[in-house]
């Protein structure tokens, strides 16, 4: 049996979903004890061990996301001069070791293993500038959209 190959995108959107659904649950079930309720969020851990068998690895590597993806996904804008976006706290865990990543201060890093999970306002206080043109609308001029490479 061939293994169906998912994009980064939908790896990711299957992680958020998981962490959503199970975040859900444990403020949902009130006969839930707080111990299995943090058990249930830790577990899906295993639940992607179970997902890799299927489709591959689940370490994810930011820089494969067009910028629209990293919009509906909550990576945060640093600024307007600037085209990187803030990694959300949720996808952490799950990051692939090495990928080309940038500090709020500008330091560049390559590994995982150089970063930490300092964030702001949900989003770590480190981005990837996206590989994709970036296409966007200011408001209240609808219509009027630019490219930014």
């Amino acid at each position: 049996m061939s293994k169906e190959q998912l994009t980064t995108f939908e790896k990711v959107k299957a992680i958020k979903r998981s962490l959503l659904t199970r975040v859900g649950e444990s403020l949902s079930y009130e006969s839930w004890s707080n111990d299995f309720r943090l058990t249930n969020i830790q577990d899906i851990h295993k639940t992607l061990k179970k997902w890799e068998e299927e489709s591959g690895s689940f370490k994810i590597d930011p820089t494969d996301l067009s910028f629209e993806e990293m919009i509906e996904l909550g990576f945060g804008s640093w600024s307007e001069e600037n085209p990187m976006r803030l990694i959300p706290i949720w996808l952490f865990p799950f990051l692939a070791d090495e990928f080309e990543s940038e500090s709020i201060s500008g330091s560049k890093h390559s590994k995982l293993s150089e970063i930490d999970n300092d964030h702001r306002f949900g989003c770590l206080a480190y981005g990837v500038v996206p590989k994709y043109p970036i296409t966007f609308c200011r408001l209240p001029k609808v219509g009027h959209c630019t490219t930014n490479v």
